[in-house]
């Protein structure tokens, strides 16, 4: 489904962890949300004193959200739009620059792929995880096509024309898997007119980009084209001391990418569209710093609800690194874990990725007169590549190794070697006996982590809708199919720190004692290889439709809108290894879910500048597969069932003081079951992954509002706030003891992934005329915060879950463009730009390896600045 918008008109307070001293309350943080919307309101009226010069109102902005033209004040819908100018503007270069720009809306970087994004809407998250079989909660739409995979989100944001954001469910007219909302990108159709549009820039980093665009104009009265070629690249931004090579630094990147769109008008009443792009990104990913290290300490069982529940046991990784030998003694340092932002770090195995994608997308549309028909079908394909990530940041290190054969290697000359006859089979020779006992412990220089990954995935989508109109009612009816397929093929070598003295040598009855005081190697390192292979497919058809009646005609101010669609998703898993050797029998699994969803809206219009609409949606995200499930007990891969939600949202929307004022609010109440949560294992097959289960009933219950206000024509303001309150009733996730005890609801100890409970952001604008031939200057200035965020839902199974707690983001933006300005016929511009001035170094996201004893983080950006010029002939 598509959706389409026209716009007609670091600082020394740095955050770190959380502390409710470092964090507004509650309490103040929803002052500050009403307050903020009253000030706003207020504003204006403030400067009607001086009376604004003439024109100095806001602009219209038409959505077509619900398959027809409306005025964005008119559809009963929580929306924000980011048109062209302001992407521009604000260096938006993917979807995890969307960030902070909408209320309750953050997007963070993907774990490995460059451009995966993990996306939050009021609360709601899409999964961590970018393996297949797993869907999104927040839908990401490229000129009407689903994009499934979020790592194959990349694309040339210079031709993006416009930004939908739809916060909430949408389940009758985007369908599946847009429980918390959805984003639409739109990118420009051809011109009319023949056109040049070009751009180069240079940054700190050795930052390069560089685009051109030309419009054919029409040919022949009824075709037109564009063509456009862009390149984005810059070195990385933390300092990797084993590799000499700025441009393979971690946050290190090059893409290059080119997109064709083909239009020919059918009369005056439709129109056929061809569109192309694609997009390749070689680059290393931003780098992962090990923050926390556990000691072994026995983590013993939690009494929740007269049940004793089991917590995850920690291997002793701090005493396995303080014994270790560094190749480079630069790197031994960084051995030491800290949740301070590192500018320097050392990979042994970290290999630039590459990430390949293309799509093609054909529309046909056609009005009839009575109604109008529109077909949209598409086909895209993402490669995947990573040729090797080091999860510990350390360099290359030795330690001893465990092994079943060398378990007494190094007994020599301790008072356990007259012990070793009694352990030994019986009859073996002294000798052979202090020959093993003199040999030394072997060591290894495997790190704690490390994995590559192949990844190959393609889809294909076709919708067919028609609509019409009367004068008291609007409809809808269409059709949708989707299909995909994927692969993956995920080696992995996981070291996991053995305390000999308490798994081993506590075991030979009295002479323990004696053989773990003499033990010359406590801690070892059991290095395990494991590979992840599997392809996974999915299948999906729905069926919509949606009416809007207006009881009095159109011009009444009331409106009642009632929508439904019921999807059919059938999914499939073959996975072929799961461990040190590929399976004897491929493991399989299917799994089919259906669902109605259904939307119920009413609005009335109190007058052309106010109204209030009222809103009832579900949103259905369909079940599926973790590949890194355990098996069955009938031998299959196991499946998890779908998400549901039911969303109750009241807002208002106001045009104010002869339009020089746009603030809308919105509240709801979301209730969510059947979550499913990420769990943090270390599988009997000995790779690490995160199994997924259906545990949680949540709720939501948010505010968020937005606003735009023109003081006069020199200067504007606008920004966004939102919070929401998430409340766990159900999560059935704890391991009893007894296994007859059942899993019990730890909601207690629950935490909202990857969300931010306030976020906000506001900026101030200025235009000033230089002299008479229409050239400007336009500036601007802007905050974001968001509140920091968990990366787990579960802090038992996750034990470093609050440690590795995202820092609250405060980032301040800054533009200054010189613009219009005559230049060979054409306009030429220049715009000098930095982000995060105050250089604010938060750490994003964290990744807790449960067992394997030990968690890191991803870091923001630094401070990025720069300069452009433009010219458009």
């Amino acid at each position: 489904m598509q959706s389409h918008a026209v716009e007609h008109c670091k600082g020394a307070d740095r955050r770190r962890g959380f502390s409710m001293k470092s964090a507004l309350s509650r309490a103040a943080k929803m002052r500050l949300l009403v307050g903020t919307s009253l000030a706003v309101t207020a504003m204006p009226l403030a400067a009607q004193d001086a009376e604004p010069a003439s024109g100095a109102t806001i602009g219209e902005i038409v959505v077509t959200a619900q398959k027809r033209e409306q005025n964005l004040q008119e559809v009963p819908l929580a929306i924000s739009v980011l048109g062209s100018e302001k992407l521009q503007q604000l260096q938006v270069n993917d979807a995890r620059d969307l960030s902070g720009l909408a209320p309750n809306v953050t997007v963070i970087t993907g774990q490995s792929s460059n451009n995966a994004a993990v996306i939050s809407m009021r609360g709601i998250t899409s999964p961590a995880s970018e393996t297949f079989g797993l869907d999104t909660a927040n839908a990401l739409y490229l000129d009407g096509i689903y994009i499934a995979r979020s790592g194959a989100s990349g694309m040339d944001m210079a031709e993006v024309e416009r930004v939908e954001v739809l916060r909430g469910p949408q389940g009758t007219l985007f369908g599946r898997n847009t429980t918390g909302g959805a984003i639409a990108f739109v990118t420009r159709a051809p011109s009319d007119e023949f056109g040049i549009r070009t751009e180069i820039g240079y940054g700190n980093y050795n930052a390069f980009n560089g685009r051109i665009a030309v419009d054919t104009g029409l040919i022949g009265g009824a075709i037109k084209a564009t063509l456009s070629y862009a390149r984005r690249q810059r070195d990385g931004t933390v300092d990797d001391l084993m590799e000499s090579r700025d441009s393979r630094d971690p946050g290190s990147f090059k893409t290059d990418s080119f997109r064709g769109a083909l239009r020919a008008d059918i009369g005056t009443t439709g129109y056929v569209q061809y569109i192309f792009d694609w997009t390749r990104t070689d680059g290393t990913p931003l780098a992962f710093q090990l923050t926390n290290v556990a000691d072994g300490t026995p983590r013993p069982p939690l009494t929740v609800n007269g049940v004793q529940i089991v917590q995850t046991q920690q291997a002793p990784v701090a005493q396995y690194l303080a014994n270790a030998t560094f190749t480079d003694p630069r790197c031994a340092a960084l051995a030491v874990p800290t949740r301070a932002f590192r500018d320097r770090i050392c990979l042994d195995d970290n290999e630039p990725t590459r990430d390949k994608i293309w799509g093609h997308n054909f529309q046909i549309y056609n009005d009839f007169g009575g109604f109008a028909a529109k077909l949209v079908t598409g086909y895209r394909r993402w490669n995947n590549t990573i040729n090797g990530t080091d999860f510990d940041g350390m360099g290359d290190f030795s330690g001893p190794a465990f092994s079943q054969s060398t378990l007494f290697n190094g007994f020599a000359g301790t008072p356990a070697q007259a012990l070793l006859p009694f352990v030994f089979p019986q009859g073996t020779p002294q000798a052979t006996i202090d020959f093993v006992a003199g040999l030394p412990v072997p060591t290894t220089n495997a790190g704690l982590f490390t994995t590559s990954n192949d990844r190959r995935h393609e889809q294909f989508q076709a919708e067919l809708e028609f609509s019409g109109d009367t004068d008291t009612l609007d409809w809808v009816v269409g059709g949708f199919y989707f299909w995909e397929e994927g692969s993956e093929l995920n080696p992995q070598l996981s070291g996991f720190v053995l305390d000999t003295n308490t798994a081993v040598f506590s075991n030979f009855g009295p002479l323990s004692g004696a053989f773990q005081a003499s033990n010359p190697a406590r801690y070892r390192l059991v290095v395990t290889p494991a590979t992840l292979s599997y392809s996974a497919d999915a299948d999906s058809k729905a069926v919509y439709s949606q009416v809007t009646y207006y009881p009095g005609g159109r011009d009444s101010g009331a409106s009642i809108t009632a929508g439904a669609r019921y999807t059919w998703d059938d999914k499939g898993i073959i996975r072929t290894q799961n461990g040190a050797a590929p399976l004897a029998t491929p493991q399989v699994g299917d799994a089919s879910f259906s669902k109605l969803t259904w939307n119920l809206m009413g609005r009335y219009e109190f007058s052309p500048e106010a109204s209030v609409y009222a809103r009832v949606a579900t949103g259905y995200r369909s079940g599926g597969f973790n590949a890194s499930d355990p098996l069955s007990t009938d031998g299959s891969v196991p499946n998890f069932d779908e998400e549901e939600v039911t969303s109750y949202e009241l807002g208002v929307k106001t045009e104010l003081f002869d339009r020089r004022l746009r603030l809308n609010v919105a509240g709801y109440h979301n209730i969510f079951e059947g979550l499913a949560v990420f769990q943090p294992t270390l599988t009997g097959q000995g790779t690490f992954q995160s199994v997924v289960r259906n545990a949680g009933k949540v709720e939501y219950t948010g505010i968020e509002a937005d606003f735009q206000a023109a003081v006069s024509n020199t200067f504007s303001f606008d920004g966004s706030i939102g919070y929401v309150d998430v409340k766990f009733k159900e999560l059935l996730a704890g391991q009893p003891v007894v296994a007859a005890d059942g899993v019990q609801n730890i909601a207690a100890f629950a935490r909202p992934a990857y969300t931010s409970p306030f976020t906000a952001n506001f900026a101030a604008n200025a235009v000033f005329p230089l002299g008479s031939n229409g050239t400007e200057l336009r500036a601007r200035v802007g905050y974001t915060y968001e509140d920091g965020k968990y990366s787990f839902n579960n802090t038992i199974s996750s034990p470093f879950n609050e440690q590795i707690r995202g820092d609250n983001v405060n980032l301040v933006d800054a533009q200054i463009v010189i613009d219009k300005i005559p230049l060979s016929g054409g306009e030429a511009r220049i715009m000098i730009w930095g982000k995060n001035l105050f250089d604010d170094n938060n750490l994003l996201r964290g990744i807790d390896f449960g067992p394997l004893g030990y968690a890191g983080g991803i870091f923001g950006l630094p401070r990025t600045f720069g300069v452009t010029f433009g010219f458009n002939y």
